[in-house]
């Protein structure tokens, strides 16, 4: 809930001309988007989420934006027209104050009856979407006259062309872009336009917003304030309980804290200790994500596993990425586990060091940084020397 709040704020920040939104955002209540929007002047629209008994939209269906470009010709002034369309949801009844409720309207019926008039009032139509690929395609193709698809759905990227089927005379394919989620990427699009104005051609490119890109001062004061507020929030629900006592509980295999390895593997455990693997966590605690479910997991030890990490309450122990947070459990070695135990195979290391969590990783040089294992020659496969 949180989060939306400041991504609207953001927005507003960045100058976004409008929102589309989608079937599941109606679960943070419709009053309380309202608020949001206009607290962050981004204007949310949607063509298909209508009030069940008139059928008429909950939202603006759409706005037209004009838009002065400036060109080795002079300026010029362009009027682009937006939509916004949900996935279509069956069993969606989102109920308002008044009793009223809101669902979704098919959304290809609603563009087919909407695109047409806005066309001929608009140089450029851009239609906002949640749907599925297939949908969108499928919009593309029986509603001719749309100039880009902007997509959300879930990592998805795509840049394609689509054109009208039938073909309408003097109408272009459709580009359809979607360029994944938690804005890490975004979508480029550049316009040419022709004498009289009308679109010459669409170029499309996603930019990586990768460590070469330089965050803004204004947007990331939001962005650090929410994750104070979010890790806060997860802090205080998260539950207290004995680990030790769910270890004592535990008959499997179990963690034995790196403590535990450095008797029989000094050597490697002088590797680990002076690795960042080891101070793991305090990289969360510097940017207040310590309790923040989708990172501890990469940055302890045993997450969600039995007797593994629960939360820094509880667990503390168990923070950092220690030997078995890739070696697995070893409370049983070597007296019951023993040849073959700890095998690592380096697609493990991209279960966190993934483009979007770890995006300078490189495996060669990230490997050299923790190595404490001889090769094997016969399988090139790495075990320690100490096993």
């Amino acid at each position: 809930m949180r989060n939306t709040q400041t991504l609207l704020q953001a927005m507003g920040r960045l100058g976004y001309a409008a929102a589309n939104l989608g079937e599941r955002d109606l679960q943070l209540g419709v009053d309380r988007l309202q608020e949001w929007a206009k607290q962050s002047a981004v204007p949310l629209i949607s063509s298909n989420l209508v009030y069940q008994d008139s059928g008429l939209p909950a939202f603006p269906s759409s706005l037209v934006k004009p838009v002065t470009l400036g060109g080795v010709t002079g300026k010029r002034k362009l009027k682009v027209g937006i939509v916004g369309l949900a996935r279509m949801n069956a069993g969606l009844s989102a109920p308002l104050p008044d009793g009223r409720r809101i669902v979704t309207a098919d959304p290809l019926t609603t563009a087919k009856t909407l695109i047409p008039p806005l066309r001929k009032k608009c140089d450029l139509i851009i239609v906002l979407v949640t749907l599925e690929p297939d949908q969108a395609r499928e919009l593309a193709r029986q509603v001719p006259g749309i100039d880009m698809i902007l997509g959300g759905f879930g990592t998805l990227e795509l840049s394609e062309e689509i054109g009208a089927n039938p073909v309408s005379p003097g109408t272009q394919p459709t580009r359809l872009i979607y360029v994944g989620n938690q804005g890490k990427k975004v979508g480029e699009i550049r316009v040419s336009l022709s004498q009289p104005p009308a679109i010459a051609s669409l170029q499309s490119n996603t930019i990586i917003l990768g460590s070469q890109v330089p965050d803004d001062p204004a947007i990331m004061d939001l962005v650090e304030k929410n994750r104070i507020a979010i890790n806060e929030i997860h802090k205080k629900d998260a539950p207290l309980v004995d680990g030790d006592k769910l270890r004592s509980m535990w008959e499997g295999d179990g963690f034995a804290k790196a403590a535990a390895c450095k008797s029989c593997h000094a050597e490697a455990f002088q590797v680990w200790e002076a690795s960042s693997h080891s101070r793991a966590f305090h990289i969360l605690e510097e940017k207040h994500q310590d309790y923040n479910p989708d990172c501890v997991g990469c940055h302890t030890t045993g997450f969600r596993r039995p007797t593994g990490f629960v939360n820094a309450k509880s667990t503390a122990d168990l923070e950092n990425v220690q030997c078995e947070a890739c070696h697995g459990p070893g409370s049983r070695h070597p007296e019951v586990i023993g040849a073959g135990y700890g095998a690592v195979a380096k697609e493990f290391c991209v279960s966190c060091h993934t483009p979007e969590n770890s995006p300078d990783f490189n495996d060669a040089a990230y490997r050299l940084k923790i190595k404490h294992w001889e090769e094997t020659p016969a399988q090139g496969a790495a075990s320690a020397s100490s096993r």
